[in-house]
């Protein structure tokens, strides 16, 4: 019996399906409600669809009680955020998988596309995925000028010898700190900037560490604060919240490198270390 080849499948993380479980009764509930989102979010090819709650109890058979009071749990989940244009309100999802990476994940084979397309496509994301590192990058010119700018405002004297200085205490700190240091010395009207040192500061322990919210976020690299959000960069991708720093890694987040440490794999090693010594 051939098997038709599965389009559109729907893939939720099993990290997700675990913190559904955690509501009891509303497992299924949740469920349901985020795979119709994400099934509807196909559909109309945007991670933001057009779905009323009117729309949602026709479609899924509910109460518009229970409608409004699932969408409210995965609005607490920050798993979804209503978005209002106009006189209609989408449904916006913060986390959903990629067509390829679905393909990846079933197992479905894309050697039926154009080699040129595809390596066009690669292209296209390593390029997007370029400039989105870059904007979360540490820059120390870009917050060195807003100082300097500060400085020629407030008819503050510096020299060749005061960049050096502020370049030193900017360089591999991370944007928040640099920040905070910054827009702190100029609502104070400050003729210097202060940052406390990388053992004190609040911010680098986080570094290197990773979160498993729904996607497996892979290794903090750096934090920014713009537009009243945070956003976290990781090796993988980057993700803007209001979450903050201490309270999202005291929930989700975990070391990468605690994986060494597994039995599993320290039974491994030293059985590599056994045939090693053997030889």
């Amino acid at each position: 019996m051939e098997q038709e080849p599965i389009e559109n499948a729907i893939v939720i993380h099993p990290h997700l399906l675990q913190r559904f479980l955690k509501h009891g009764k509303d497992y299924a509930n949740l469920l349901a409600l985020y795979s119709f989102y994400i099934y509807h979010a196909q559909l109309q090819k945007t991670n933001q669809p057009l779905v009323t709650d009117e729309f949602t109890r026709k479609g899924m058979n509910w109460a518009i009680d229970r409608v409004k009071r699932i969408k409210k749990i995965l609005k607490d989940m920050k798993l979804i955020e209503v978005v209002q244009k106009e006189k209609y309100y989408y449904v916006h999802l913060f986390f959903i998988y990629t067509k390829k990476k679905i393909e990846e994940i079933i197992g479905k084979s894309t050697t039926s596309q154009n080699s040129k397309e595809s390596e066009d496509l690669s292209q296209k994301k390593a390029k997007a995925e370029k400039k989105s590192e870059e904007k979360i990058k540490p820059n120390v010119i870009n917050m060195l000028d807003t100082w300097l700018e500060y400085c020629d405002k407030k008819k503050i004297n510096y020299g060749k010898s005061n960049i050096k200085y502020w370049e030193k205490k900017l360089e591999k700190r991370l944007i928040i700190e640099q920040q905070e240091a910054i827009y702190k010395a100029i609502n104070n009207n400050w003729k210097d900037f202060y940052l406390v040192p990388i053992e004190e500061s609040k911010y680098h322990k986080l570094l290197g560490k990773s979160l498993m919210i729904d996607k497996d976020c892979d290794t903090l690299l750096n934090i920014g604060y713009f537009n009243k959000k945070y956003i976290y960069q990781f090796k993988n991708l980057k993700i803007t919240t209001n979450a903050k720093p201490i309270e999202l890694f005291n929930k989700y987040g975990y070391d990468k490198a605690e994986e060494k440490s597994a039995p599993i794999v320290t039974i491994v090693q030293d059985r590599i270390k056994e045939l090693i010594n053997r030889f």
